[in-house]
């Protein structure tokens, strides 16, 4: 399952730019777009240029990102071919490391590998070939430590010309080794895939190039696994809605219109029953993915407001999503409950409905990923494609998400999370925000309602006792905050 957020149709576009012939020139202040039909006729390795992806497909990725990223402007070329060049070498088992980065951290075993140190021309990196019993698997580098190897890459003079160097090095390793595969076409596609990969990871956490068979599928995948409810009772009676992402299935049938077609059919059998439903309470906990055109649909399901929410490219130009008037389904009150796994579409989609709808929020704090993410294929029909970071998430008041996610109104932490909190700040290479604003702060609500229920930490409550073997304090705690919201928001002013 994809890890990000996914844009459809809204920036559905591929661009591809090239400029006259260029000479290998030196000057990386500035991304430049290379002409891939020059690479090509001044190659020493005319063959890194076929197969079925290939240095062609490096360059083009290279060139989209200059052309589309979000940072464009703070992008540094050579670092991401220095780390292209470093990923490559993986493929046989070889440490690339700047010698700069090499002799400070030397006797670092977690960082700089254990091997033999190959003989190079240039002195300015260094090439270890890794014992075997090297383990491949080292913990995870601390943030300070990779930041400071990708600003020794920058340090290097490094550039397309030397890539198709190392690759042709590689190459050469590879064919000679007997453990490797023997196919010179397979080799080559591993290695520029690798190569191509270990450029985007320089660059941010959701730029980053995929391969089609490392991603699980599930072709049972149906909407109704991703949307769930049930009828809280009590006074008012709470239609809690799960939602697990914000994708479009099919055009008739997507998280918006089953929605939809919840509330409509609760709204009808309360009415039957001579009730109504008194509140919402959509849980976005498990909340991962999204496109723009059913983030769209869904809030129009409670807002008709123009500014839901705006997109900010790299020009800082507000972008907002167009809307049809629809009518407005629900008018009446919304929670809607996170945490630490609800990203970008579900924080979206929590930060507007409280801006445009005053919602209240309640949970933990959210991961903070506020950015959208275009998708291309590499080649046609190879089984690979790229995602490129290319505009960010701002909330009808103007702040953004990225980096702060979404603070709760009401703190509710999981007694059960994991000591360590994921957030998109504890990525080393994390995007900061350009214009960065302080978080929303809410309201003192928490105090006022504790103060209403006679307590400082809520039990396990009723719905804890109708449900003892799918007990979920967060949940259950959401709902006690709730309820009490409900039934006391206009006496306490709450909003």
């Amino acid at each position: 399952m994809f890890p990000f957020f996914v844009i459809l149709s809204l920036f559905s576009f591929s661009l591809f730019s090239c400029r006259p012939g260029q000479t290998k020139t030196r000057n990386h202040s500035n991304p430049k777009i290379d002409s891939i039909e020059t690479f090509k006729k001044e190659s020493k390795y005319p063959y890194l240029y076929t197969g079925k992806i290939n240095l062609e497909h490096f360059i083009k990725l290279k060139n989209d990102i200059a052309i589309l990223h979000l940072t464009n402007d703070k992008l540094k070329t050579n670092a991401f071919i220095a780390g292209a060049i470093r990923k490559a070498y993986e493929f046989v088992s070889i440490d690339f490391t700047p010698k700069s980065f090499y002799e400070l951290n030397l006797k670092n075993h977690d960082i700089i590998p254990q091997g033999t140190i190959l003989p190079t021309e240039d002195q300015t990196y260094v090439l270890i070939k890794k014992n075997p019993s090297y383990k491949i698997e080292t913990k995870e580098w601390d943030i300070k430590k990779r930041i400071e190897l990708n600003q020794h890459f920058a340090s290097l003079n490094i550039d397309i010309h030397d890539l198709e160097t190392h690759l042709d090095k590689i190459l050469s390793i590879a064919k000679n080794d007997p453990n490797q595969i023997q196919n010179q076409n397979e080799i080559l596609e591993k290695i520029i895939f690798l190569a191509m990969l270990g450029y985007t990871e320089e660059i941010d956490p959701h730029t980053r190039v995929y391969d089609a068979k490392e991603i699980k599928t599930d072709t049972s995948f149906n909407v109704l696994n991703n949307i769930s409810h049930r009828i809280i009772t009590g006074y008012p009676d709470i239609l809690y809605i799960k939602i697990k992402n914000f994708l479009q299935f099919n055009d008739n049938f997507t998280i918006a219109s089953a929605t939809k077609k919840i509330i409509e059919h609760e709204l009808a059998e309360k009415k039957n029953n001579q009730n109504t439903i008194g509140a919402l309470l959509i849980d976005l906990r498990e909340s991962e993915q999204s496109n723009l055109i059913e983030l769209r649909k869904f809030l129009s399901l409670f807002a008709s407001t123009q500014n839901l929410f705006s997109i900010r490219n790299r020009y800082e130009t507000n972008i907002y999503p167009s809307l049809k008037g629809d009518t407005i389904l629900w008018d009446g009150p919304i929670g809607i409950l996170v945490g630490p796994k609800t990203t970008a579409g579900g924080e979206l989609v929590a930060g507007s409905l409280r801006e445009n709808k005053k919602a209240i929020i309640l949970g933990s704090r959210t991961f903070g990923q506020g950015t959208f993410q275009l998708y291309y294929e590499v080649g046609k029909k190879t089984g690979y494609f790229y995602a490129i970071t290319n505009s960010k998430m701002v909330l009808p008041s103007g702040e953004e998400i990225q980096g702060f996610g979404i603070l709760p109104d009401i703190i509710i932490e999981d007694p059960n999370k994991e000591s360590s909190t994921p957030h998109e700040t504890k990525f080393w290479n994390w995007i900061k925000p350009t214009n960065a604003k302080n978080p929303y702060i809410p309201k003192n609500i928490q105090t006022k309602l504790e103060e209403k229920m006679g307590l400082n930490q809520t039990n396990k409550g009723l719905f804890a006792e109708e449900n003892p073997t799918d007990l979920d304090p967060v949940l259950t705690q959401s709902i006690e905050y709730y309820k009490t919201y409900l039934s006391t928001n206009n006496e306490l002013n709450l909003k």
